[in-house]
């Protein structure tokens, strides 16, 4: 478990091999996305890739999932760290962290260097 100094609390466990796995079973753009508490938030739209800083002790995660969500308001970053699986034949890609843990952590604010064009942008398959 990552444990967020700031919060005083655990997010679900990272996992650092999720953008390799993600290439691999070649995530789809519109798939589903459901977060460790069964909550569907939303659908993939691309992928975001840090291209400085990369420091996950302090949350500069080197890429991200955006996914639009209406439960949360419309664009939401999820760090691919905290992704644990994606199932192709389901379509359905399932996070390691909760709502709670995504509101939290607010991502569902655009990280400045998306926000200031310093990201390299992936399309999804």
């Amino acid at each position: 478990m990552f444990f967020n100094r700031h919060l005083n609390r655990h997010i679900g466990p990272r996992n650092e091999n999720a953008l390799t796995m993600l290439r691999d079973k070649e995530l789809r753009r519109g798939t589903a996305v459901w977060t460790a508490d069964s909550h569907d938030i939303g659908y993939a739209i691309r992928l975001h890739h840090r291209q400085n800083d990369i420091n996950p002790d302090l949350k500069f995660y080197g890429s991200y999932l955006e996914l639009f969500s209406i439960l949360l308001g419309g664009a939401t970053y999820i760090p691919t760290d905290y992704i644990r699986n994606y199932d192709p034949t389901d379509n359905k890609l399932l996070l390691s962290a909760t709502l709670d843990d995504i509101a939290k952590e607010t991502w569902n604010r655009t990280p400045a260097f998306i926000a200031h064009h310093q990201a390299t942008t992936e399309a999804l398959a």
